[in-house]
């Protein structure tokens, strides 16, 4: 059996280390928010935190943030271990069985693809898969949409196997990319309004730079440069994907959002 792995859009995220990490865990985070306002989030670069993938509720929908063999900031002193998972949703309202469904695909993908076994690695000790808490303070101290062991830990567990178990592991579908996308596969980040993921908590680790410069090194003001600042393509083109990005920096700084860079959209870029 084919499992529908959905579609993967390339949105990154400057909040990653250009470091070679193991695979030996996957990890999966609760967004204590929404899937959008969560990946506008944490693509922004002061928020110290990233995560490789992202999922819509139902599973129908990825984002990837960082290339899966970089270090994303998602996990504190366990960032260079694996790759990370961010699920929408909170911790009052637990987790519905489509979420998990459509989890429990991008894990099966992640264990296969990497040669994990299909099983818990409590703490993230061994190999396998770990909830964000289960991590301690070292994790970052965070809590998540079910406990370990609990009701809905176990569905997901068996979501985990079945899913592991459709997937034929010299036949995996494609979805998630290696390395930098290309120009043509990058998105701009949602036009929401960013919502704090993990309630805006750093989950980086002492010692971690970006991958990109912060510093621009084309001329201020021209259309490379507020493509730098704004962390698309500076290819000098006013497309599409330039335009939808000034309309979400405008968005999310309380601006008029007709994608055009005026005095005030320049201020705002310029203090950002």
């Amino acid at each position: 059996m084919t499992l529908d792995m959905g579609t993967v859009k390339q949105v990154p995220s400057p909040n990653y280390t250009a470091e070679e990490i193991a695979h030996d865990v996957v990890f999966l985070h609760d967004m204590e928010g929404y899937y959008a306002p969560s990946v506008a989030y944490l693509c922004q670069p002061s928020v110290r935190a990233s995560a490789h993938l992202a999922m819509n509720e139902d599973g129908s929908e990825w984002t990837q943030m960082v290339p899966l063999q970089f270090k994303a900031w998602a996990q504190c002193a366990f960032n260079s271990r694996g790759p990370s998972i961010e699920v929408p949703g909170f911790v009052a309202k637990g987790i519905p069985d489509i979420t998990l469904q459509g989890l429990s695909k991008g894990v099966a993908w992640l264990l296969h693809a990497y040669g994990i076994p299909c099983q818990h690695a409590p703490g993230g000790v061994g190999r396998g898969y770990e909830m964000h808490h289960g991590l301690g303070a070292a994790g970052g101290g965070h809590v998540d949409i079910c406990g370990i062991g609990d009701a809905t830990w176990q569905k997901l567990e068996g979501f985990v196997r079945a899913a592991y178990d459709s997937l034929d592991p010299l036949n995996l579908p494609p979805w998630a990319l290696h390395g930098a996308p290309g120009p043509h596969q990058i998105v701009a980040p949602p036009a929401v309004t960013p919502t704090p993921s993990h309630d805006g908590a750093p989950r980086d680790e002492p010692g971690d730079v970006h991958a990109h410069p912060t510093a621009s090194t084309f001329p201020e003001g021209s259309l490379a440069d507020i493509q730098h600042r704004l962390g698309v393509t500076a290819d000098g083109i006013n497309g599409p994907v330039t335009v939808a990005a000034i309309i979400a920096f405008q968005k999310a700084h309380g601006l008029t959002a007709d994608g055009i860079v005026g005095p005030k959209t320049w201020a705002a870029l310029r203090a950002a």
